[in-house]
């Protein structure tokens, strides 16, 4: 089934009196790289598209953020029983803390580098690094070209430009932190 994208008729109005329009993935991409696309927010419930004022888009965004952190985290500690057999029937058990110091917090100075380099980039390019790449639901380049009504090669041009574009702030970001 298509993404559903919703937009306010008034992106004024505020409330109950709120009137929706249901658009497609091409009109959706043609707003959003419009100038009357600048300003508005957007948030992504996996199976539709809905616009939002900016305080609900960053309370969502915090929130999505914050789990995704949570997920990682929980990926790196491997629970090991006290019992020492592979049956953790017991419930007691330990995080394991082989887990190199030095390792974590280079890995954390990446991932911030590269959320910087992923905030210096204009709203179409993250969105598209987004759907790619960042979405708890990513899609191909097929895909997102038929939702957008783009070519894939389209596509996949702007995705390597976006990235040699990420590459660069990110050696940027280095260099002036040394």
């Amino acid at each position: 089934m298509a993404k559903q994208y919703y937009i306010k008729k008034d992106p004024e109005i505020r409330g109950p009196d709120v009137e929706w329009i249901a658009i497609n993935g091409k009109e959706f991409y043609q707003l959003i790289t419009s100038p009357i696309g600048r300003g508005r927010y957007f948030i992504d419930m996996d199976e539709f598209m809905i616009e939002s004022t900016e305080a609900e888009y960053k309370d969502w965004r915090k929130e999505r953020d914050h789990s995704d952190y949570l997920h990682e985290q929980e990926s790196q500690v491997q629970l090991l029983s006290l019992y020492g057999g592979e049956d953790d029937s017991q419930g007691d058990s330990i995080p394991d803390m082989d887990v190199s110091t030095e390792e974590t917090a280079l890995h954390s100075l990446e991932l911030q580098e590269l959320t910087n380099a992923l905030k210096m980039l204009d709203d179409d390019e993250y969105s598209l690094i987004y759907a790619l790449f960042l979405s708890q639901n990513c899609k191909t380049q097929s895909q997102l070209s038929r939702r957008l009504g783009l070519t894939q090669a389209g596509i996949s041009r702007q995705k390597k430009r976006i990235l040699e574009k990420l590459k660069i702030l990110v050696i940027k970001s280095r260099k002036s932190s040394q």
